[in-house]
Order: structure tokens, then C-alpha cells, then sequence
């Protein structure tokens, strides 16, 4: 059904079967809708400047993050992503995230110098010896499969087919065939860049003469070096020097995706703590060639603004505008019709299309939700060449009552489950401008009640107070969100039961 739909409107395949950049890695580029800031935003990285990103989910953070990163990597910018936090303290964490940057950039880079032998001539002595203890320190065991994905990954200066070399000259199996739970580790690398002949145990001595108390032996100096947030920040700049004399210019970080480690349960005081470590030092983010770019839900701000120089680290606010989404969601619809259907023409009335992006509420994200939605609904007719108002009908009813609003409304007290009981409420009253009267005869409560539910739902942005009063005086309250607007227009009075 879907390939004759398909057919019929003139798609290679299902436009939004796909809402997020991860998945759409291969085609990223294609489609990338670019922000009137881009490439300022990509400019000021290149040239060593920290900044922040801060948007409402479902904005496009993650979207502009991995286009960074290609496109830094096409001007010699040796550009990691850190996403995952798994095993990350929740508060105090900075020395942890020095190190998880550390083990991210030791390891790509030295699986780019195993791909570009040539560039470690590049290296002195010194160079070498601290390369080594880099790759003793942090580089990140990989499996043979995140090997090789990794390793075809990266730039190709010089090619050459190491990964069979490696292990048949120092793994030396029975055959060539290499098995999946081998681990490529640092002990491996080191030897695969003949770099073991450069340990010795004076590696940092300059650092370690200042601590107290220190054992000469390798393993107590690498236990030290990596609790040490001064340390850690020197060898992070020593192997941007390092990297900067074989092939890159500098280095970026871009931080992504921290309000949804699961283990902040979406709570914004919890994210304020889990970055604050970071974002605070100052030094970090002022180093020279080496900027780091925080992508925050911005829901965070006002708590993080108490003690994070926002004054000194330029904010790039991903906001988009209703007049954004025709040409956005355009590039998505030219790639996969291969360029002979646009947006507008996939409707048959212009109502259906403003209703759309309407709903989606300036998020490329809900636009793509919605729209596969309305999708689904038209495979039921997969003859038309268009979808039909019937489809978009139901599409825009399904998606505004399927829609995952715990995750878009921030929690301050770590249960937000609340704000389905809010929205069920709201719906109820049948009316996009409320009155404390309206909660009253609704609900048969009293004013008390009807007040402090209201306060909540301000407080949760799911209601205005509305600059005008009401013929009787009283305060009226306008309904935000553009989902809950249209479900009540449709008489939908509750979000599980009809």
C-alpha cells in the first residue's frame, strides 16, 4: 500500500517515516534546513569561540549539532559529540566530563593517525611521549564493529588498508578472519603507531612535582592525572597542539542532548545542576582553539543564569517562525520526489496546509510527527495523488492527542505526570479562553480550587493571562499550545477516551 502511495504522489519513499537527525544520518545534508544564524554560529566555532544553543525540543538542536560537526570536519576541525552520559554524576561532575571528553578526542584522533601514518612524522619526541600516555589514559576500548564504523568514518588523507595489517601483524590470528568480541585497545594502538618505545615513566613529571605525596609508578601517576580538573584541562590543550601539527586547525566540542539523560527524569533544576559544573568554568570555555558548543533546552536558562556568564558566551536561540516551515519541510519533499513535488502540492485545499503548520507549532520535528500522521490516514486511499482533506482531518486529530507532552513541558519538582490531568482539564471546559468561572460550573468546585489550578497551568505554560478582562471584570486565560486549540475545536474533551 505504501509503495503505491507512494507511486502516485511522486515520492522515492515515506518523507517522515524519520523525525530525528540521528536516524537520518545518511541524508542529513540533503534535507538540512539552514538558520539565518548557521553560519555565524559556525564561524565563531571554527575560530576557537565557545557558545551556547538553546531551543524548545523538537526545534532542531540536534539537527544543527550533527551539520556542525560535518561541516567543521571539512575545514580540518577534529570534532567530537558527546551525547551520552551515562555513567556521569548528576551534580559536581566536572573532572568526569573532562574526561569524557578526553577519551571522545584521544580516540578518534588516534584512529585518524592509524588511517594517516604519515602525519605522526610530523611528531617529536616529546609529542610522542605524551601521545602515548594520552592513549594509555583514554583511549576508548572499541569492539571490531564500533571500530570499523568509526575508522570509515573519518577523513581518508592517505588510504590504506590497516585494519587487516593490524591485526595480522600483532594480533597474528589463525587466519584472517577476526573475531566480533575482540577489543581493539589502547595497548593495541599504541603499538600499531610504534609509539611504546616513547613511555617512560617521567611523562609529566612537571605536572606531578607539584602534588604531594605522588609514587613514581605509571599506574599512581595516571590514577593522579585524571582526578586533577587543571590537569585535565592541560592535557586536553597539549593534544589539541598535538593535533594542530599533523592535520587539524583546532578543535570543537558540542555537547547534545542533556535534558534527555534519562536520569534527570526532565526536571530542570536537576539539568541546571547536571551542566553547571561545566558551564561555570570559565577558563574552559575561553581557551584558545578550542571552543565547545552546549546545546540546552532553554526552558534551562533562568536557573543556569544565576551563575553562568551568559554576558560572555554569545547565546544562539534556535527560534523559528511559521513562515520557516513551508521551506523546511520544501527540502525534505524535493529530496525524496526528486525534485518534482513541493509542500503546497501535496494538498488539495491551502486551508489543509495552514492547518498543518499550524499545529506543528514552529517545530520542524512536530511538523514531521504530524505529517506522517496524515500519511498513515492516506494509505487507506492510496490511489490519490495527493492527501486528502479527510486524511489531514484525522492525521492532525491523531496527533494532537497522541502527543508525548510530558516531554515537552518542563518539570520543576521531578513529576510532571501532572500536566495530563491539566490538559484533561482544559479540555473540559470546551473553551480556548478560560475564566475561574468556567473551572467553577465545570467541575462544580469552588473558587479556591479553580484558582489554584489555573496558577498551575500558567506556571506550566499551558495557559496566558490575557491582557483584557472579561465583560464582568474578571481575568481570562487563553490556551497556548495550538494542539489543545485544535482538539477543542473538534469537540475532543479528554486525551485518552475518545
Amino acid at each position: 500500500m505504501t509503495n503505491t502511495l507512494n507511486n502516485n504522489l511522486g515520492l522515492l519513499k515515506n518523507p517522515f517515516s524519520k523525525f530525528s537527525a540521528e536516524e537520518e544520518i545518511e541524508y542529513h545534508n540533503e534535507i538540512f534546513y539552514e538558520p539565518n544564524f548557521y553560519q555565524t554560529l559556525l564561524d565563531d566555532l571554527k575560530s576557537g569561540t565557545s557558545r551556547f544553543i538553546l531551543g524548545q525540543r523538537g526545534h532542531g538542536k540536534s539537527s544543527i549539532i550533527h551539520k556542525l560537526k560535518n561541516d567543521l570536519e571539512k575545514s580540518q576541525i577534529l570534532t567530537i559529540i558527546i551525547d551520552r552520559f551515562d555513567e556521569i554524576s548528576l551534580e559536581n561532575n566536572k573532572i568526569e566530563l573532562l574526561n569524557l571528553i578526553l577519551q571522545e578526542f584521544v580516540t578518534k584522533y588516534t584512529l585518524f593517525l592509524n588511517k594517516n601514518k604519515a602525519y605522526l612524522k610530523k611528531l617529536n619526541k616529546e609529542d610522542k611521549e605524551v601521545l602515548c600516555l594520552l592513549i594509555k589514559l583514554f583511549f576508548k576500548p572499541l569492539t571490531k564493529s564500533e571500530y570499523e564504523e568509526r575508522y570509515e568514518n573519518l577523513k581518508k588523507i592517505k588510504t590504506k588498508n590497516w585494519f587487516i595489517n593490524l591485526y595480522n601483524k600483532i594480533v597474528k590470528p589463525t587466519n584472517s578472519l577476526i573475531g566480533t568480541g575482540i577489543l581493539i585497545t589502547s595497548k593495541l594502538i599504541a603499538e600499531s603507531l610504534n609509539l611504546n618505545s616513547y613511555e617512560t615513566n617521567t611523562s609529566y613529571t612537571d605536572f606531578l612535582s607539584e602534588m604531594d605525596n605522588i609514587n613514581t609508578s605509571a599506574t599512581s601517576q595516571e590514577r593522579e592525572l585524571i582526578k586533577s580538573k587543571r590537569h585535565l584541562k592541560e592535557l586536553l590543550n597539549r593534544l589539541n597542539r598535538i593535533s594542530k601539527k599533523t592535520y587539524y586547525k583546532s578543535s570543537v566540542v558540542l555537547f547534545d542532548k542533556v535534558d534527555e539523560f534519562q536520569e534527570l527524569n526532565q526536571d530542570i533544576n536537576k539539568i541546571a545542576n547536571f551542566t553547571e559544573d561545566i558551564l561555570t568554568d570559565t577558563e574552559l570555555l575561553l581557551q584558545n582553539d578550542i571552543a565547545i558548543a552546549f546545546s540546552l533546552w532553554s526552558e534551562v536558562k533562568p536557573i543556569l543564569s544565576k551563575k553562568v556568564r551568559f554576558d560572555k558566551f554569545k547565546e544562539i536561540d534556535i527560534s523559528w517562525k511559521n513562515s520557516n516551515m513551508e521551506p523546511l519541510i520544501d527540502k525534505r519533499i524535493l529530496y525524496f520526489s526528486g525534485n518534482t513535488r513541493t509542500f503546497s502540492s501535496l494538498f488539495e485545499h491551502q486551508s489543509d496546509l495552514e492547518n498543518i503548520i499550524s499545529i506543528s507549532n514552529k517545530s520542524p520535528r512536530d511538523l514531521i510527527s504530524c505529517l506522517s500522521d496524515i500519511y498513515d490516514f492516506q494509505t487507506s486511499n492510496d490511489s490519490s495523488t495527493m492527501f486528502e482533506s479527510d486524511s489531514v482531518s484525522r492525521g492532525l486529530i491523531k496527533f494532537a492527542k497522541r502527543y508525548d507532552y510530558l516531554s515537552m513541558y518542563p518539570s520543576r519538582t521531578g513529576k510532571n505526570k501532572d500536566v495530563i490531568s491539566m490538559i484533561n482539564i482544559i479540555l473540559r471546559t470546551r473553551k480556548t479562553n478560560i475564566t475561574i468561572m468556567d473551572l467553577n460550573s465545570t467541575f462544580n468546585q469552588k473558587t479556591r480550587w479553580s484558582q489554584t489550578k489555573i496558577e498551575s497551568m500558567v506556571k506550566y505554560k499551558l495557559l496566558v493571562e490575557d491582557s483584557k478582562l472579561g465583560n464582568n471584570g474578571e481575568k481570562i486565560y487563553s490556551v497556548l499550545d495550538p494542539k489543545l486549540i485544535h482538539l477543542i475545536k473538534r469537540n475532543i474533551t479528554n486525551l485518552e477516551n475518545n
